[in-house]
């Protein structure tokens, strides 16, 4: 029998992100890899629902996040708001616009204790 001459190369990943020029990036790794997302030049990006996760975290109690497969949006829950909708195509420059237009992300307020 005469082995196959081309070497077996397992599927990239495929996953795919913006980067801060709003261009595409596709994940080179093999597929089903852990960690960050890496492109052929070197570009790393976490991975969406980590961000997702981590956004909402911070950013939950003032606005509504989510993630589009292609942009970064987040939608003040306050119709009032004098900047209600953001849209990014990273994660970074989200966070840095809500910086810009709300201030730093919001401090949980304090219980206070009720007298006994």
């Amino acid at each position: 029998m005469i082995p196959d001459p081309r070497p077996v190369i397992p599927p990239p990943c495929g996953q795919s992100a913006l980067d801060p020029g709003a261009r595409r990036r596709v994940c080179a790794e093999e597929a089903g890899h852990d960690g960050e997302h890496v492109d052929v030049t070197g570009y790393r990006w976490e991975a969406p629902g980590a961000v997702l996760a981590r956004l909402r975290q911070t950013w939950g109690s003032t606005h509504r996040i989510a993630w589009t497969g292609t942009y970064w949006v987040a939608t003040a829950r306050d119709r009032r708001a004098r900047w209600r909708s953001h849209v990014e195509p990273t994660p970074a420059q989200l966070e840095a616009d809500l910086r810009r237009h709300t201030g730093h992300p919001p401090i949980p307020r304090q219980r206070r204790e009720t007298p006994r």
